[in-house]
């Protein structure tokens, strides 16, 4: 019998430290291994298996001086890529100007209303109203549309301590819209380089921040997107420059139907914007006038590298940005700068006056203002009519409350920069007529392109940091992937296989043991009272044994002997 002693665990902190030896042991061979086949400079002599104290010591020192200047560059690399400064530089200077589309030209009549159709408008949305009262009412609201834009509400003023309620049920963007100037009234003797049109098919109402107005080229109309539909070359080009190389038109102005209770200088606003562009401050010319409109474009534009950079750093938007906490734009429209205004500005009215005004901005989510909410206009005009910059009231004196709106320009941006040149026509040529002669046509057959992109963009990123890690650490590419793979591959199977043979190991063990006959006691997991008797009964048992095989053995001495002695006994 053996008795077999298993000594009790040991204490946790030789374990560990065994365990430590271990991991640091294994972590030197692995060094030592990746040593011998890195590319990266100073580390094959830093591990080398024959390499001394103080030559370690020395090549350790060379190197983290090294990697500390590559991150100390590399950091200063990263802040002037995160800061984003930007570069304009001139991308074309001869871009023809037919491959861009000609503006999208808007006349409006300063005198809104043709107030000859007074009496019909009367019939038509008020039928049946025999009371004088509301009928002056009515006439009364309808003359204050006659100057009607964005920011000049006083006229609505008149309204005060009138009844108003009493029309509420009247929808006055209709009326105004039936009384306003039709096609035939307004334009006349159409030319598009050279060529004779009708007005009223190039030509189409549309509604603005001046009211309702007449528009050429434009999209923004359920003509203008028919027109597209019939006409593949629409919105129409011009590849000419100088007079009459693109639009003429002769604007009528109808003095004796204006409403006669306003005297003002008579004339027409022209507006002069980019497609989809829903409105931008016009030019005023006047009446009985000779004029020429010369547009010169520029093209301004942010390349793509510029998108990794925030909108609020580049101080631009993207079309296509509609994540951007800085999108912002009318309801169904593209990103510009001028919708984006648009839409602050139509914000302002309905936090003023919970309404908008619907003839002076595309149909949308918030609700049209009625007869009653026209005052509330009038009284938020001053509030209404100016605007701000963000991050100017510290340069600038502001005299008076306004909007405040943050818009960016957009990052492609189709400038038209326009030369409006009057010349008054005399008394005997227009006779007791009123017109405006408009000329508008490019000044030149090129324009200039301007594109902005990163002085130091991602591109460039690259190219420092992999110049900084030859320069300081003598490395490429592929000496980072052969480090990724040493990391990811090697080690990963390099624990594995120790786990592995581990595991062997132990099996082969636990297989020698269970194969051993000698009866063994485990003092670990039995209790000592059971271990005496255990022991005891095993004594016992093999005392036993050994008396059995004494008296076997005895028995075959005393028979070998007996047979020796019988033999003898013959032989003789």
């Amino acid at each position: 019998m053996t008795l077999v002693y298993f000594p009790p665990p040991r204490p946790q902190e030789s374990l560990a430290r065994r365990y430590a030896q271990q991991i640091a042991q294994s972590a030197w061979q692995l060094a030592l291994r990746f040593g011998k086949r890195t590319t990266i400079h100073g580390l094959d002599r830093l591990l080398g298996a024959r390499a001394s104290r103080w030559e370690r010591f020395v090549w350790l020192c060379t190197f983290l001086s090294a990697f500390l200047g590559a991150v100390y560059v590399c950091l200063i690399l990263s802040k002037r890529y995160n800061e984003g400064h930007f570069q304009t530089v001139v991308d074309s200077t001869r871009y023809p100007v037919y491959r861009i589309p000609f503006p999208v030209i808007t006349i409006c009549n300063r005198n809104r209303l043709n107030w000859d159709r007074l009496g019909e408008a009367k019939s038509r949305f008020l039928p049946n109203v025999t009371d004088s009262n509301q009928l002056n009412l009515f006439e009364r609201i309808v003359s204050t549309y006659d100057d009607i834009s964005f920011g000049h509400f006083q006229s609505f003023e008149r309204l005060r301590n009138q009844p108003t309620e009493l029309l509420s049920h009247v929808n006055f963007s209709l009326v105004v819209d039936f009384m306003s100037w039709r096609c035939d009234e307004l334009l006349a003797d159409c030319l598009w380089r050279h060529y004779a049109h009708n007005c009223c098919e190039i030509f189409s109402k549309r509604r603005s921040k001046n009211g309702l107005c007449w528009a050429f080229n434009s999209l923004e109309t359920v003509e203008g997107r028919r027109m597209q539909l019939l006409d593949p070359m629409w919105p129409w080009r011009t590849g000419s420059a100088g007079p009459m190389s693109a639009l003429s038109v002769r604007v009528l102005l109808l003095a004796d139907k204006d409403w006669p209770g306003r005297k003002n200088e008579k004339g027409i606003d022209v507006m002069v914007t980019e497609p989809f562009v829903w409105h931008r401050d016009p030019f005023y010319i006047p009446a009985n006038t000779k004029t020429t409109l010369e547009i010169e474009p520029i093209i301004y534009f942010y390349d793509n590298d510029t998108r990794g950079v925030r909108s609020d750093q580049r101080q631009c938007v993207f079309d296509d940005e509609h994540t951007s906490q800085d999108f912002k734009s009318l309801l169904g429209y593209v990103y510009m700068i001028e919708n984006c205004q648009s839409e602050c500005h139509q914000e302002y009215l309905v936090r003023y006056c919970n309404c908008t005004m619907d003839l002076l901005f595309p149909p949308g989510q918030y609700r049209s203002c009625r007869s009653q909410d026209l005052l509330c206009l009038a009284e938020h005009n001053d509030l209404l009519r100016y605007s701000h910059q963000p991050g100017e009231e510290g340069f600038v004196r502001n005299n008076f409350e306004g909007m405040v709106c943050k818009c960016f320009r957009n990052c492609y941006s189709l400038n038209y920069i326009s030369d409006v040149r009057p010349a008054f026509l005399p008394p005997d040529v227009y006779g007791n007529f009123s017109y405006v002669d408009l000329d508008v046509h490019y000044r030149f057959e090129t324009i200039m392109v301007y594109r902005t992109s990163l002085v130091f963009g991602w591109v460039d990123l690259m190219v420092s940091f992999g110049g900084i890690a030859g320069l300081f650490l003598g490395c490429s590419l592929i000496s980072g992937m052969e480090l990724a793979y040493f990391l990811c591959i090697e080690i990963p199977a390099y624990g594995i296989q120790g786990l592995r043979q581990r595991w062997r190991s132990h099996r082969q063990m636990a297989t020698a043991i269970d194969s051993t006959a000698t009866p063994t006691l485990n003092f670990r997991q039995t209790m000592p009272s059971q271990l005496m008797e255990q022991y005891i009964m095993q004594l016992k048992t093999e005392e036993s044994q050994r008396k059995t095989l004494k008296q076997k053995a005895g028995n075959l001495h005393s028979w070998q002997r007996l047979t020796f002695a019988h033999k003898h006994v013959i032989s003789k």
